[in-house]
């Protein structure tokens, strides 16, 4: 009886190691979300999924033109891919054609312009920060939203590449 349950265990044992590594891994180092919406396009194609790199917010600092997931203000059970705008104490203005940070234009490649809605001046709150969509004129993004900033800690991580669909496999570009 004993051999039996240790031939079991044998096959088991990897089994349960493997998984117990799996979770660490997706907990606390990468992750794949999905973009199920064409906001980041062109950068993101949709739908598509991306792989997000956790350790880089973990152990770095956000920073403007930084492509990431977090949990959305409005729904916190919802997970967002956009860039990040304004940093903690910055003043953001969005004209219909442009986006101004702290007076000066921000340019990032690639944008789909014009920006048609949320035209207006955003001051960032300490801890926060101001998110917007590439493709401007389609984007749901902090301009929108009732709870305009994303806290620090609602941060999952860097959307690094797409991985999915395979014919779409790229590096997302930061700026």
């Amino acid at each position: 009886m004993f051999a039996g349950l240790r031939q079991i265990w044998s096959w088991v044992y990897p089994i349960v190691i493997g998984v117990a590594v799996a979770l660490v891994i997706r907990q606390w180092v990468m992750t794949i979300n999905l973009v199920p919406t064409g906001s980041m396009e062109p950068n993101i194609p949709a739908p598509c999924r991306v792989f997000v790199n956790k350790l880089a917010i973990e152990f770095g600092q956000p920073y403007r033109g930084e492509v990431v997931t977090f949990r959305w203000p409005d729904d916190p059970s919802e997970i967002f891919v956009k860039r990040i705008i304004g940093m903690p104490g910055d003043t953001v203005t969005v004209t219909n054609n442009a986006v101004y940070v702290n007076g000066k234009p921000y340019n990032v490649p690639d944008v789909v312009q014009p920006n048609r809605v949320g035209l207006g001046t955003y001051h960032v709150p300490a801890g926060h920060y101001f998110m917007m969509g590439d493709n401007r004129p389609v984007s749901d993004d902090s301009r929108l939203w009732t709870n305009k900033y994303v806290a620090r800690s609602a941060i999952i991580g860097e959307a690094v590449a797409v991985v999915f669909p395979f014919d779409k496999i790229r590096a997302i570009p930061q700026s």
